[in-house]
C-alpha cells in the first residue's frame, strides 16, 4: 500500500475517505459485495434515550455512518471519517461510538481518522475509554502490519469468533456439552518391571475431545505423544497414540471423594515379522511370531476449573510371553 506524502492544508472529508480511508480498505481485504463487505453512509434512527446522556424530552436522533465494515458478513467494525481540519475529540469519539453501538450495527471497534491520525477504539467499554491503537498518518508505512493484525477481516474473525449456542448438558461447572482437551500430561511413576528409560517418562497429551456417547455417558479421545522415537513407534503399532476412554458417569466430578472413572481394554496383534522395540534392552528386534497384547487402562480424577487431574493404572498384557507390565502414574488435562 502506498502513503503519499499529502498536503492536509488542501484536502477535505471526501478527500480523507478516497485517498487515505478506500485504498486502507481495499489493502485489508474489505470489498462492496463481497463476503467481507463495506457498506457506506448507512443512515441510523436512535430512541431518544439510545445515547444514555439524552433526556426522554430530547429530540429523535438520527446519523449517518460513514462506513461499515462487515468480516465474513459476521462481524461489524465502523469508521467515522472527518475532515484534516477537525479535531478527533471527545464529541467525535462520542458520533463514532453511538453509530457502532447502534443496535442495527452492534460493531465490535469504531475507528475515528481525520487523515493526519487514526484511532481505534472497543465499543464495549463505551465513548469514554481510551483508544486501542492510534497513529499518525506518517507512521502508518511502519504501523500497518498493526493495523493488518488488529483489523483484517482474518484477524477481525479471530478476534471475534461467533458464538454457537450450546443447548447441551455440560460436561461439568463451567464446561459446553463438548470440551478439547488442548493439553496435558502422563506422568509414569512405577512400574512392575524394571524399564529404565521408561522411569519417570512424561508421555505428552497433544490433542483430545470429551464428550457424551448415545447412552449419555462420558468418552474421551485423547491423542499422545512421547518423546523417543523407537517407543512412539511401539505406541503407534500397539494403539496407545491413540486413547478412546468411556466411562459410567454422565458429568466430570469436581469431589475428590467420588471421582470419575474412565476405563479402557482393547487387543491387538503384532505380526510375525514386524519389527518392534524390545523394552528390555532398548533394541529393536524382528518378533519371531505373533504377539497378542492386551491392554488396559484405568483414569481416576476430578475436575477444578478447567483442568482435569488424577492417577491412572495402565497394564499391557504379552500373552505369547506371558509378561504383563503394569504403570502407575499422575495425569492432568487441559479443557477448552
Amino acid at each position: 500500500m502506498d502513503f503519499p506524502a499529502y498536503n492536509f492544508a488542501l484536502l477535505g472529508e471526501t478527500d480523507v475517505r478516497e485517498e487515505i480511508i478506500a485504498p486502507l480498505l481495499r489493502h485489508l481485504g474489505y470489498r462492496s459485495g463481497t463476503l467481507h463487505n463495506v457498506i457506506r453512509e448507512q443512515h441510523l434512527s436512535y430512541p431518544q434515550l439510545a445515547l444514555g446522556r439524552r433526556k426522554a424530552g430530547d429530540p429523535f436522533l438520527r446519523g449517518k455512518a460513514d462506513y461499515i465494515c462487515e468480516a465474513g458478513g459476521q462481524v461489524r467494525w465502523v469508521i467515522e471519517a472527518k475532515a484534516p481540519g477537525e479535531a478527533l475529540d471527545q464529541l467525535v469519539e462520542e458520533q463514532a461510538w453511538s453509530y457502532a453501538n447502534h443496535q442495527e450495527i452492534r460493531a465490535v471497534y469504531f475507528v475515528v481518522t481525520n487523515g493526519r491520525e487514526f484511532k481505534l477504539y472497543q465499543t464495549n467499554r463505551g465513548p469514554d475509554a481510551p483508544a486501542l491503537f492510534e497513529c499518525a498518518y506518517a507512521e502508518m508505512p511502519e504501523r500497518l502490519v498493526t493495523i493488518e493484525n488488529l483489523l483484517s477481516p482474518t484477524a477481525i474473525l479471530r478476534a471475534h469468533p461467533v458464538q454457537e449456542v450450546d443447548t447441551g448438558e455440560p460436561i461439568g461447572p463451567g464446561l459446553r456439552s463438548i470440551v478439547r482437551v488442548t493439553s496435558g500430561q502422563i506422568q509414569y511413576l512405577k512400574l512392575s518391571v524394571p524399564v529404565p528409560p521408561l522411569r519417570e517418562m512424561i508421555m505428552t497429551l497433544t490433542d483430545g475431545v470429551v464428550e457424551r456417547n448415545q447412552d449419555g455417558t462420558l468418552e474421551a479421545h485423547l491423542w499422545t505423544l512421547v518423546p523417543f522415537r523407537s517407543l512412539q513407534e511401539l505406541n503407534e503399532k500397539l494403539g496407545l497414540d491413540q486413547m478412546r476412554l468411556v466411562s459410567a458417569s454422565r458429568v466430570v466430578s469436581t469431589d475428590p471423594s467420588n471421582p470419575t472413572v474412565f476405563e479402557s481394554e482393547r487387543s491387538t496383534i503384532l505380526p510375525k515379522g514386524t519389527v518392534a522395540l524390545n523394552m528390555m534392552d532398548w533394541t529393536e528386534t524382528v518378533l519371531p511370531t505373533n504377539i497378542t497384547a492386551v491392554i488396559r487402562t484405568r483414569a481416576t480424577g476430578v475436575l477444578a476449573e478447567t483442568r482435569f487431574t488424577g492417577e491412572f493404572l495402565a497394564s499391557i498384557q504379552y500373552l505369547e510371553f506371558g509378561i504383563t507390565l503394569v504403570i502407575e502414574g499422575v495425569f492432568h488435562l487441559q479443557l477448552a
